[in-house]
């Protein structure tokens, strides 16, 4: 095989590990996950609060034989919906914070 073809192959390769690499560190956009800011608003709506006001953020279906759907929020907490049906107020909307506390954001102060 000539130098020229074998330079290629390898700054190819080079340039895949680099990209590889670079996809594997970045951080979630922050489309993806429910700002604290947004979190707040949204719980001042209390037991108004509905599946439809999370439309537009990406859930997690962990749910069998109810409706659990889990949302990803800035600050590594995660948010639980749950419920019987999707076209009723969920039954919980808790907060998981990191540290495992659980918060009803209908009923209960987020703090942070």
């Amino acid at each position: 095989m000539n130098k020229k073809y074998l330079l290629g192959i390898a700054a190819l390769l080079a340039v895949m590990v680099i990209f590889s690499t670079y996809s594997h560190k970045r951080e979630p956009s922050n489309d993806n996950v429910i700002s604290l800011h947004k979190l707040h608003t949204l719980a001042q709506k209390g037991e108004h609060l509905m599946w439809s006001d999370f439309e537009g953020y990406p859930f997690e279906d962990i749910g069998s034989g109810l409706y659990i759907r889990k949302y990803e929020v800035e600050g590594g907490s995660h948010l639980l919906l749950s419920g019987g049906s999707t076209d009723l107020a969920p039954m919980s909307i808790n907060l998981v914070k990191t540290n495992g506390e659980r918060i009803d954001i209908r009923y209960e102060e987020i703090n942070g």
